[in-house]
């Protein structure tokens, strides 16, 4: 388990401020910003700033669901069940996760737009905390449901 954390770890730095993340930061913004108007907010994206004339935040690494996801991805490797329970774990964690942090990236728009105040709680506490418990519970329904292969 710990080399398979120690890996995931280094990928994230590895792949920290690199054109992968980049492009991956891009992409998370473009698709924050679909959502975003398919929910009625006309936002404009340059980069990877999301926006209107008066409010924009600035997708980096860190608001990308890369994080979360290496974190389940090496707890699934590391967790001793068949090859084809730790895909679709996979799967299911980069699917989930993704689509979590979207809710994290929309909501956190509007909370920015209508309470900037509250902006750095939500952002740094709430929804920091809430990924990474999301990513643990995710990983422990997987364990119970998918991870008795091995043992059958």
């Amino acid at each position: 388990m710990v080399a398979s954390l120690s890996l995931a770890l280094a990928a994230y730095f590895a792949l920290f401020q690199s054109p992968v993340m980049d492009a991956i930061a891009r992409w998370t913004a473009v698709a924050t910003a679909k959502v975003l108007t398919a929910l009625g907010t006309q936002v404009s994206i340059t980069g990877t700033i999301v926006g209107t004339p008066t409010f924009a935040y600035t997708i980096v690494t860190e608001c990308t669901a890369i994080g979360p996801i290496l974190l389940f991805m090496a707890a699934v490797v590391a967790y001793p069940t068949t090859l084809r329970a730790k895909v679709l774990g996979i799967l299911l964690g980069v699917v989930s996760l993704s689509a979590i942090n979207m809710v994290r990236l929309v909501s956190l728009f509007y909370i920015g737009a209508a309470f900037p105040q509250q902006l750095p709680l939500a952002h740094y506490v709430i929804w920091q905390s809430a990924i990474i418990i999301s990513a643990l519970l995710l990983w422990l329904f997987w364990a119970d449901r998918y991870g008795h292969a091995a043992r059958a």
